[in-house]
């Protein structure tokens, strides 16, 4: 029986459209999942001479990637309007009902995938906290709390300007009581010194004041940060795992997530995500990252965890804080978006620029991302740039690289092969022998001090490095001529989400209204 198969990856937004693409139309396919399987991305290479994914064989039939297949069960879809055959139909008369295929690179992988023997699942033991008789994880404490606490914003002129998402203690006293069924006040008022002490209720205004049945300003510590992602909770356990391991395991929740959350159009639904219990579970889990430690990290460990935290925080706050839309708010995105890892309060652009691009300066600032005086986050600078690291980070825009998983073993193979992956594709580098143009990705302008010394050294640097096969001869020809021209190619920065918030810089003070929104 004939069959259609599907060379994928995780984190994939085009595996994730083709997947969605057969599934809406119920036509079976057999999913080589490449990440999981590393050994068959040779039969796929040898196969299609591609390193990009998704590849789609219709039997032994070579269709291409997403846009091609897609194209295809439209173009079905099309002709098939008014009757009553379906695009199922049509696989199952033209696919299915053939013998085959029988190249064994298009057999389903066998023996457990290489996911299996990472040990990500080092067991965390949850901490319990009895409030009045009864027994609440750590997680389970703060929703409560979220779900029933007061809060608004109260602004005190000349004292500190205005305290988001606050309530007064007598105001908390109140809802202790009614949320836990105290029978006095004063049992309230122990019960939230208690949740003080551990961190739960912090002091909102200037000073240090004890709860109380107050005036003062409080607010739960999951509303306190909100330009911090992993701030719903203080982390108070050690972390057992390697470095790498949490990242991994925090990586593959997030992956399982979003799988829960894919529309017919492949799109990940923000809306339904949030939402979901899941989510919630990977907000206390992400906070383990308080507890990892870069200090004594090698390069080639540190270069993999910085690129997996960077991909999978991207994601993250798009979906807690919303996806910037505009030159100015990706700017205050970048730069206010933080991420608490070992006790550091890390922004985007300091784990971009900061570590990963040895402390250079970003694009169209003239300062370096790391000050001068600020010795702990330069203790974390790479000492040198590895240029193939753009191949590999993805600001959540469709004209970034794809995310892939990164390790420490097998880094420098796996940046090689991001690298090819990445300007195989002419939306990244195009040759035009006819108009002696060479096409290049924003990003080779953005960050050109990166890869070489000038400009025109580019073109030679891409093709000795970074291509291979038809288009490096290509390019090659270019260069020997002489006579070219560079255009650097429009970024595409859509999302492959819906039902998205709007990221703006107040985002980083308040949470958007979507978000843990309470039952007043």
């Amino acid at each position: 029986m004939g069959r259609i198969t599907v060379f994928t990856s995780d984190g994939c937004t085009y595996c994730r459209q083709v997947r969605a693409a057969l599934t809406s139309r119920e036509i079976p396919f057999t999913d080589i999942n490449i990440a999981h399987y590393p050994k068959k991305r040779a039969d796929m290479l040898a196969l299609t001479d591609r390193y990009t994914v998704p590849q789609v064989f219709f039997n032994e039939t070579h269709i291409g990637g997403a846009e091609e297949t897609i194209k295809l069960l439209n173009t079905w879809d099309e002709e098939l309007k008014g009757s009553t055959t379906t695009a199922k139909d049509r696989y199952e008369e033209t696919i299915a009902s053939e013998v085959g295929p029988y190249d064994v690179r298009l057999s389903a992988p066998t023996g457990p995938p290489v996911l299996n023997h990472m040990g990500l699942s080092v067991r965390r033991p949850k901490e319990i906290t009895e409030l009045n008789g009864k027994h609440f994880t750590t997680l389970q404490l703060t929703r409560e709390l979220m779900k029933k606490m007061p809060r608004g914003d109260v602004t005190n002129f000349g004292f500190g300007g205005t305290q988001h998402n606050s309530f007064k203690g007598l105001e908390a006293v109140t809802a202790l009581m009614q949320i836990f069924d105290l029978q006095s006040r004063e049992e309230a008022v122990q019960l939230g010194m208690k949740l003080q002490r551990k961190h739960v209720i912090e002091h909102a205004s200037k000073g240090d004041h004890t709860f109380g049945d107050n005036k003062h300003l409080f607010r739960l510590y999951a509303l306190n940060t909100p330009h911090v992602l992993n701030s719903l909770r203080v982390w108070t356990q050690k972390s057992n795992d390697e470095p790498i391991n949490v990242i991994f395991h925090l990586s593959k929740q997030w992956g399982k997530l979003e799988s829960l959350h894919i529309t017919a159009d492949g799109l990940v639904d923000h809306a339904t995500l949030r939402n979901d219990d899941f989510f919630w579970k990977f907000e206390d889990d992400v906070c383990e990252l308080q507890k990892v430690s870069m200090k004594e990290m090698g390069t080639n460990e540190k270069t993999a965890f910085v690129i997996n935290l960077y991909n999978l925080m991207i994601k993250y706050a798009f979906v807690k804080l919303g996806i910037p839309t505009t030159d100015f708010a990706r700017l205050a995105f970048f730069n206010g978006v933080c991420v608490n890892v070992g006790c550091q309060i890390l922004s985007l652009n300091d784990l971009e620029h900061g570590i990963l691009r040895a402390n250079a300066r970003p694009p169209y600032k003239i300062m370096k991302q790391i000050s001068f005086g600020d010795s702990l986050k330069k203790q974390l600078s790479l000492h040198e740039v590895e240029a193939r690291i753009h191949f590999a980070l993805n600001c959540g825009a469709k004209g970034c690289p794809a995310v892939k998983r990164y390790s420490v073993e097998a880094l420098d193979e796996e940046l090689r092969l991001a690298a090819l992956a990445f300007c195989e594709q002419d939306s990244n580098v195009s040759i035009d022998e006819v108009n002696n143009v060479i096409g290049l990705s924003k990003i080779f302008y953005w960050y050109q001090s990166d890869f070489v010394s000038s400009k025109d050294k580019l073109p030679s640097k891409i093709a000795q490095y970074y291509l291979r096969g038809d288009k490096k001869e290509k390019l090659e020809r270019l260069i020997a001529n002489g006579r070219f021209s560079i255009k650097y190619l429009d970024y595409d920065w859509s999302t492959d989400h819906t039902n998205s918030m709007n990221f703006s810089k107040l985002s980083l003070k308040s949470f958007p209204a979507q978000m843990y929104a309470s039952n007043d």
